[in-house]
C-alpha cells in the first residue's frame, strides 16, 4: 500500500486540487481558530457586561435603599412612630441582607474587599445609631461617603473591564492579521513551488523540442510528474524515433541517389567532350552551340550532386577536429575561387590580424563555411565588386564576416534562408542557379562548431554574414 502511494502520480487536475487544498488548509485553520477565539471573547464580554450591569443595578438599589433608610430614620426621629420604627428596622435588615449577598457573590478579591469595607461602615453606622443617645444626622455621613467611594470604584472597575475587553478584541484582531501575514510567504512558497514544478517540466520539454528541431536525435527524453506530462513525454519519444528514422531514410536516399547519378553523369560529360573534340567526326557551329548548352547543364548537375554529397558528409561527419591555420585557409580558399574571381573581375578583401595565425576550430569546417559563403557572394555580386572576408578574435571569441555587394535579402527570405533546397528570389533569377544547399551546409557546420550566425542585409547594398565561435 505504501509503495503504491509512493509511486502514485496524479494528473494535473488532481495536482492543482491538492495544491489549492494545501494552500487553503492553513488559511482555513487560521480562520477557524480566529472565529472560535472571537466567539469565546464575545461570550466572555457578554458575561462581563451582564455581570457589570447586575452589580451596578444592585448597588444602585442599595444606594436607593440607603437614601430611603436615611429619610425614614430622620422622619422617625421627628414623628416617633412605632410603625415607622418597625419599617426602618426592616429596611436595615434588608440592606444588611443585600450587602451580605454582594459579598458572597463577589468573584474577585478586590471587589469582595470593597463590599466588606462598605459592610463594615454600614454596620458601624447602624450600631452608632442604635447606641447613640442623641439624634444626630451626621452619623450617616461616613456611610454616605463610603457609598459614594464604592460607586466611583464600581464605575472605574466597569470602565476598566470594558477597556480590557476592547484591548483583548484588538489583540485578537492583530494576532489574526499577523497569522495571515505569516501565511502569505508560505502560500506564495507552495504556489511558487507548484508553478516552478510545472514550469520546469515545460521548460525541459521546450529544450527537448528545440534540440530535436536541430536534429539532435541522441537527446534523452525523461519527462516525469503528472500523468499528462508523462504521456506527452512518451509521445515525444515516439516522435523522436519516427523523425530519426525519417532522417536516416532521407540521408540514405540522398547518398544513394547522388552516387547513382555520378555514373551516368560521368558518361554524359565524357560523351560531350568526345563530341566537342570532334573525335567521332566534324560538327558544325550550331551543333557546337548545342554541345556548349549540354556542357553547362552537366556542369550545373555536377555542382548540385557535389553539394548534395557535401551536405550529407557534413551531417554524418564524426568529430575529428584539426586546428585551423589561417595562412593555409586563405591560400586554399582564394585558389579555389581564382578562376571565378578573374572571370567576374572581382576581388576578395581578406582582413585578418597579423598576430592571429591559428584558430582552435575545426579547419575543415571553417573552410567549408568560407567556400559556401564566398560562392554565394561571388554569384550575387556584380562584376568588379569587392567581397570582404574579416576574421578577428576578442578574448576567447572568434568573429568571421563575409560581406558582398549583391542585391540583399528580404526579411521574409531570411527566416527560411538556411532551409535545405530553399532559394530566394535573387537565387531563382540568377543566371547561375545553385542547388539551394549552400547555406544549409553553412548552418550545419556552424552548429557542429557550437557557434551562431547572423545576417545583416540592406537591399540593394548587399548582405553581411557574421559568425561567432567560442574557442
Amino acid at each position: 500500500m505504501i509503495k503504491q502511494l509512493w509511486r502514485w502520480r496524479p494528473n494535473l487536475f488532481t495536482q492543482f486540487f491538492i495544491g489549492v487544498a494545501i494552500l487553503l488548509v492553513p488559511l482555513a485553520l487560521v480562520v477557524v481558530v480566529f472565529l472560535q477565539a472571537l466567539d469565546k471573547h464575545m461570550v466572555n464580554t457578554q458575561q462581563m457586561v451582564l455581570s457589570s450591569y447586575q452589580k451596578n443595578e444592585q448597588f444602585n438599589e442599595f444606594k436607593q435603599l440607603f437614601q430611603s433608610l436615611e429619610r425614614a430614620t430622620l422622619q422617625n426621629w421627628v414623628l416617633q412612630s412605632e410603625q415607622l420604627s418597625e419599617a426602618v428596622a426592616q429596611q436595615w435588615q434588608k440592606a444588611d441582607t443585600m450587602l451580605d449577598s454582594q459579598i458572597s457573590a463577589a468573584d474577585v478579591f478586590s471587589e469582595q474587599s470593597r463590599w466588606q469595607e462598605l459592610y463594615a461602615t454600614f454596620s458601624a453606622t447602624r450600631d452608632e445609631l442604635r447606641n447613640s443617645q442623641t439624634q444626630n444626622a451626621q452619623l450617616f455621613v461616613p456611610l454616605r461617603q463610603q457609598i459614594n467611594t464604592h460607586g466611583q470604584w464600581l464605575h472605574e472597575h466597569t470602565k476598566k473591564q470594558v477597556t480590557h475587553a476592547q484591548q483583548a478584541l484588538a489583540d485578537l484582531q492583530q494576532s489574526f492579521i499577523h497569522w495571515l501575514v505569516a501565511l502569505v510567504p508560505i502560500v506564495l512558497l507552495f504556489g511558487g513551488g507548484y508553478l516552478w514544478r510545472i514550469s520546469s517540466r515545460l521548460s525541459y520539454l521546450s529544450r527537448v523540442i528545440g534540440r530535436l528541431g536541430k536534429g539532435d536525435w541522441d537527446v534523452d527524453i525523461k519527462l516525469t510528474g503528472a500523468k499528462e506530462l508523462r504521456e506527452l513525454g512518451q509521445k515525444l519519444h515516439w516522435m523522436q524515433q519516427q523523425l530519426q528514422a525519417l532522417e536516416q531514410q532521407k540521408d540514405t536516399f540522398l547518398r544513394h541517389v547522388t552516387h547513382e547519378l555520378k555514373t551516368p553523369l560521368a558518361s554524359m560529360v565524357e560523351g560531350c567532350d568526345l563530341l566537342s573534340e570532334q573525335v567521332v567526326g566534324p560538327i558544325n557551329e550550331q551543333q557546337q552551340d548545342v554541345l556548349e548548352l549540354i556542357s553547362q547543364s552537366t556542369e550545373r548537375l555536377r555542382a548540385m550532386i557535389q553539394s548534395l554529397l557535401n551536405y550529407n558528409a557534413i551531417r554524418s561527419r564524426t568529430a575529428n577536429p584539426r586546428p585551423c591555420d589561417l595562412a593555409d585557409l586563405k591560400h586554399q580558399v582564394l585558389e579555389h575561387f581564382a578562376d571565378r574571381l578573374a572571370l567576374a573581375q572581382q576581388k576578395v578583401n581578406w582582413q585578418c590580424d597579423k598576430k592571429l595565425a591559428m584558430l582552435r576550430l575545426d579547419g575543415e569546417l571553417v573552410q567549408m563555411i568560407l567556400v559556401q559563403l564566398l560562392s554565394n557572394a561571388i554569384k550575387f555580386s556584380p562584376p568588379g565588386a569587392t567581397i570582404t572576408v574579416a576574421i578577428s578574435q576578442s578574448k576567447s571569441e572568434v568573429e568571421l564576416k563575409v560581406c558582398d555587394q549583391g542585391p540583399g535579402i528580404s526579411k521574409a527570405e531570411q527566416e527560411r534562408l538556411f532551409d535545405a533546397f530553399f532559394q530566394g528570389k535573387a537565387g531563382k533569377s540568377s543566371r547561375l542557379q545553385g542547388s539551394g544547399l549552400g547555406l544549409s551546409i553553412v548552418k550545419e557546420c556552424v552548429d557542429q562548431l557550437n557557434g551562431d550566425i547572423n545576417i545583416h542585409s540592406v537591399s540593394p547594398k548587399g548582405s553581411c554574414f557574421t559568425l561567432h565561435f567560442n574557442q
